[in-house]
């Protein structure tokens, strides 16, 4: 791909990945000791190993069939997953192996016109969901991508795949491990990330395809699309959603229909074809193929009936501001105004939120947020940080309760960038953080930006400086633009993930100092409105 880079290509025509791995390995009747003995028997990825020669055959087929994008053999290639069979050790050989193979399979194919792609293949789930299944910490799966990641960079793969993703917090992870892994290796690839809705309309963990979108859109990856799990017609809503709400490209790969229940597949390579021609004349399409129960038949045929169809066009932008928790928030001025659940899951607001975190009843503490989004509120703000307690411990236990009983996104309500940290760990969405200032000058920004860009957030910025709080109206604007520039210029943060809180406390202190503090407020909102928008 020295020549012809995966994002020229995609600009000129809809790109074809491989169909399934699994399908064709079933189809070769392979024995135990094709796999390494009993013990292995159904280790697809120790077959790079100990039959390097099947893997590649199939590489070959697919790539004869037409197929642009070739898949590693590496979908379960983390540590954890291939500790399932006592492999973990070897996780670095099999996937570096895996990329040698499709590496050799994809530049004996590839030619000047016409360039060959080797994917890193990345299995979302694993075996372990971080908000489904548990049974493992965030760090110690970013641990597992990053070891996979860095050996499929070091082999030579020309992109990395996290595809069938079930779980948001999986997904954060693995992106963190693969940020990890192009740290270590002085090498970045574009990245593909592709979600599996099940029947429900939703991800095995909840969440929306808009709320997923908008959850990983900070890392900008190349493409988001869906996989796996049904056929193309379930599909047909949540990619329209992706293709109206992403800007970049999208990826659609269905199994070959729904499995019955001996699970064979019945779309044939005619029928699925025709129905993916259907989302590309929408302009829906910018990479297609098959998932389970595909075949090189199957993909010969998508490619054959989508030679001619023009693909998605990428816009620039289109969106305003979006958070999400289970389900997305996509404000717009139709909504105002909209209600933040704060006080009542706030130890400081609260007595009786307070008491239920001290005593570590975190369930029920969690039923007040519900309570508030039961009662209208669009997000909910936490706040634990009792000076009496480790905030840390607590933020850990609540943030666990939490997630399970509401899907609104959450703001987060710290001035310790560890807890803060730590409650993103948690949470599926893109949350708010609440809140920096510059009382002490840039420090409180150089803390708290850097988690900003690393997990996706939205951002509450108060109208202090180091001269104290703005109260008249310009004093606010201007503390405003000036953090404003700071935040789109030197951190490179989208406008329209700025919150700005022009502060509201002179207004209710009282004091006759602050007459008239209400008008400079709303005036303030106005000046911050009219000059700090977004472009």
């Amino acid at each position: 791909m020295a020549k012809h880079s995966i994002e020229e290509q995609l600009e000129k025509r809809i790109l074809i990945l491989d169909g399934a791995m699994g399908t064709m390995l079933q189809n070769e009747n392979l024995s135990a000791e094709d796999f390494g003995g009993e013990e292995l028997d159904g280790c697809n990825e120790n077959l790079v190993l100990t039959r390097p020669d099947v893997i590649e055959k199939i590489h070959h087929k697919y790539l004869e069939a037409g197929a642009d994008i070739i898949c590693t053999n590496t979908f379960g290639g983390t540590p954890l997953v291939l500790n399932e069979y006592d492999l973990g050790a070897k996780a670095e050989e099999i996937n570096k192996r895996a990329v040698e193979i499709a590496r050799q399979a994809v530049d004996r194919y590839s030619t000047s016109d016409w360039p060959r792609v080797a994917g890193g293949a990345m299995g979302g789930p694993t075996t372990k969901t971080l908000s489904v299944t548990g049974g493992i910490t965030f760090d110690e799966l970013e641990e597992n991508f990053y070891v996979q990641a860095k050996a499929l960079i070091e082999a030579g793969a020309d992109v990395l795949l996290l595809e069938t993703s079930q779980d948001m917090l999986n997904v954060k992870a693995g992106t963190l491990g693969v940020k990890r892994a192009f740290a270590s290796t002085g090498k970045e690839l574009p990245v593909m990330i592709s979600g599996t809705i099940e029947p429900m309309g939703t991800t095995l963990a909840g969440q929306t395809i808009d709320a997923f979108y908008i959850s990983i859109e900070h890392i900008k990856p190349l493409s988001v699309g869906l996989n796996c799990a049904t056929g193309p017609e379930f599909m047909t809503d949540h990619i329209r959603s992706l293709a109206e709400l992403s800007t970049g490209y999208i990826s659609c790969y269905p199994n070959a229909g729904l499995p019955d229940e001996e699970g064979c597949y019945h779309e044939s390579p005619e029928s699925l074809s025709q129905k993916l021609k259907g989302f590309a004349e929408k302009g829906w399409l910018n990479i297609v193929g098959g998932c389970c129960g595909t075949t090189p038949a199957h993909i010969a045929a998508i490619r054959e009936i989508l030679k001619d169809e023009k693909p998605r066009r990428v816009p620039e932008k289109t969106h305003g501001h979006a958070v999400s928790g289970i389900e997305p928030l996509l404000y717009d001025d139709s909504m105002r105004p909209l209600f933040i659940g704060g006080e009542r899951t706030n130890v400081i607001g609260s007595r009786k939120f307070k008491n239920l975190i001290i005593d570590g009843k975190f369930e029920e503490a969690a039923e007040i947020a519900r309570a508030q989004v039961k009662n209208g509120a669009h997000v909910i703000d936490i706040c634990l940080a009792n000076p009496d307690r480790d905030e840390l411990a607590d933020i850990r236990g609540f943030m666990q309760e939490v997630v399970k009983k509401v899907k609104v996104p959450l703001v987060i309500d710290s001035t310790d960038e560890k807890v803060i940290e730590e409650a993103l760990k948690f949470s599926q969405g893109k949350a708010i953080i609440n809140s920096i200032n510059l009382e002490d000058g840039e420090e409180r920004f150089d803390a708290v930006l850097p988690l900003v860009k690393k997990y996706g957030a939205s951002l509450v910025v108060g109208t202090i400086d180091e001269k104290g709080m703005a109260v008249d109206r310009h004093r606010k604007l201007e503390i405003a633009e000036r953090s404003y520039q700071l935040l789109t210029e030197k951190w490179g943060i989208a406008p329209e993930d700025i919150i700005f809180d022009p502060l509201m406390f002179p207004v209710g202190t009282g004091d006759e100092q602050y007459i008239g503090s209400a008008l400079e407020t709303i005036e303030g909102i106005r000046l911050i409105k009219e000059n700090c928008r977004r472009h």
